[in-house]
């Protein structure tokens, strides 16, 4: 199984509220070495899902990229993915995480105190956000903003994926918290060239990391 590690960098969320082509886009990332790929499947059925999900980790099982499936722990075990990522509205942390003992678990958090909790529980890393507005989701809460985000990150010792409304726009801001990693969702897979912009976004990160 592959480990988590602390320099994430970019974490692309291949959703199917955008695409049903993933195994396109999961091909992209591992050409253009994403750390982490997401597959969110909200509206799909579960066969449908461990279908796709099966087919994403056949790709990147011979790859460095880390394959996770949002919230359904029945379709990461089917399709042997690297592992999970849940919400604090998903299954409980430690029921997941006694289904699945060595698979990397994130969980989502959008303030200190859930950000202590998770970690606590043996999280091994937290998806932080929204950091600004966003449309992925529609139940979204409001933006935490980049103070907020930086007193996770300085009061936390795991690894700190930021989300919601990151484009090549705003990313220096974000990378300047100190973040470990960004999820990046619509401004890829809206993109004109979703591969050009995935490569943008690689080299600004690269390009940060040199500083």
């Amino acid at each position: 199984m592959k480990k988590l590690r602390k320099n994430i960098g970019l974490y692309f969320i291949i959703d199917g509220m955008y695409t049903n082509e993933f195994e396109k886009y999961t091909q992209i990332a591992i050409r253009n070495e994403v750390s982490i790929i997401q597959y969110r499947d909200k509206d799909a059925d579960l066969q449908s899902m461990i279908w796709n999900a099966k087919k994403m980790q056949r790709l990147t099982a011979k790859s460095p990229t880390c394959f996770i499936v949002n919230d359904i722990p029945d379709v990461a075990l089917d399709a042997n993915a690297d592992g999970i990522h849940v919400g604090q509205s998903d299954e409980n942390y430690l029921k997941v995480r006694k289904r699945m003992p060595d698979k990397i678990i994130g969980v989502s958090a959008m303030t200190l105190e859930e950000s202590i909790d998770a970690e606590n529980l043996g999280a091994d890393y937290l998806g932080v956000g929204p950091i600004f507005a966003t449309q992925t989701k529609l139940d979204t809460p409001p933006p935490i903003g980049l103070e907020n985000l930086k007193e996770i990150i300085n009061k936390t010792t795991i690894p700190i994926v930021a989300i919601g409304g990151i484009n090549t726009q705003n990313l220096k801001e974000i990378l300047d918290t100190g973040v470990h990693g960004v999820a990046i969702i619509s401004a890829i897979l809206t993109a004109p060239d979703p591969e050009n912009e995935i490569r943008k976004i690689q080299e600004i990160i690269k390009k940060y990391n040199k500083k």
